[in-house]
């Protein structure tokens, strides 16, 4: 399942790749297909269980990776750029940390760091609630967008919903155990951004991440988790 998109007019000569956060879907990128930047296709893949997509097997980046890998190879798409939000920073690093000559580079937009993010065991009872409680789920998508929720909420929220029960707690688990080395990425180009106001991936997160890659990170202020929707036009 995948959308793409370039300028109206303008024909399109690269890829970036868009990989979403946990509980998310391509509609998080909305925004970025309706407006690409000028030269891009924009593909948006819905990863594996999300928003009412199949999954099997066992819930890991490393299996989202290979899943990412395939979708590049099956489109023939020559060296794309990987962007990832969230969870989806530690699919595209991942992913490019196993052949980084297959990629022009990296986004990562409030990536998980990349010695993993674990959740700590007494926040596991809420996960097991969420899909199961639509308030909740409201709640806790909500506070990703400190600066007001995107129009399009009430599908990011939808979205959500349809993600498969067990990633709920399966993508923590699997962001916990979860790693990859710097030196795996050497030589590839890398733009690291994060939102002033995360209190998931802190500003704090975000610049040891820049500081571990050896690059430069940019922090929008005023923003928070979801910065790419929440300031689609500052984020572009």
């Amino acid at each position: 399942m995948t959308e793409a998109a370039d300028e109206a007019g303008s024909p399109a000569s690269r890829h970036l790749i868009a990989v979403h956060g946990n509980f998310a879907s391509s509609a998080w990128w909305d925004d970025l297909r309706a407006t690409p930047p000028q030269g891009w296709t924009v593909h948006t893949p819905v990863l594996p269980g999300f928003a009412g997509t199949g999954h099997e097997g066992e819930v890991s980046i490393g299996g989202y990776a290979e899943w990412l890998t395939c979708y590049v190879a099956e489109r023939e798409l020559e060296r794309p750029v990987l962007l990832g939000h969230s969870l989806g920073g530690a699919v595209v690093l991942e992913t490019a940390s196993r052949d980084p000559d297959t990629y022009a580079g990296l986004i990562l937009a409030a990536s998980a760091p990349l010695g993993g993010l674990v959740t700590p065991e007494e926040n596991y009872p809420v996960l097991e609630l969420l899909p199961s409680n639509a308030s909740l789920l409201e709640l806790s998508l909500g506070a990703l967008f400190p600066s007001g929720r995107p129009a399009n909420f009430s599908q990011l929220l939808g979205d959500a919903v349809r993600m498969a029960p067990d990633l709920y707690s399966g993508n923590a688990r699997a962001l916990a155990a979860w790693s990859v080395a710097p030196e795996a990425l050497a030589g590839l180009p890398v733009l690291v951004m994060g939102g002033q106001l995360d209190l998931l991936i802190t500003p704090e997160m975000v610049r040891a991440q820049g500081e571990a890659l050896g690059v430069p990170v940019r922090l929008l202020a005023e923003f928070g988790h979801s910065f790419p929707q929440e300031a689609p036009g500052a984020f572009l």
